[in-house]
This record gives C-alpha cells, structure tokens and sequence, in this order.
C-alpha cells in the first residue's frame, strides 16, 4: 500500500514533518507508510483507503463528438 493513494495523506507545511495521516493522527519526516510499519513490526497498514477516482469531463468541443 503507498500512502500517496491513501486518502488519509495530508501534507502538514511544517519542515520538520511534512506528511500526515488523518486516520492515524500522526505527523512524519517520512512518508507515514513507514512509520506504521516500523510500528507494526512490518505489517501493512491497516488504515489506508485508496483515494476516489476523478471523473474525467468530456470535452464537447472535441470533434470527436461532432
């Protein structure tokens, strides 16, 4: 599981801990993949959700569609 398809990653715009996760309210130098899993003795982590998908929006100018 990557974080950066995790719903739960934030960015914190603090130098010293710039990644988030909201699901485990923790802050991190790293990405918090790997401080969950230094936590959890390797384990994956148990909180991640993958991020939803954006609808792409047809682009009705297209000439494809004319």
């Amino acid at each position: 599981m990557k974080c950066r398809n995790c719903k739960h990653l934030f960015i914190t715009h603090e130098p010293k801990t710039p990644y988030g996760c909201k699901a485990f309210s923790i802050k991190s130098a790293r990405l918090p993949e790997v401080a969950i899993k230094a936590a959890n003795n390797g384990q994956e982590c148990m909180g991640f959700e993958a991020k939803a998908q954006k609808k792409k929006e047809k682009d009705l100018r297209e000439s494809k569609y004319w």
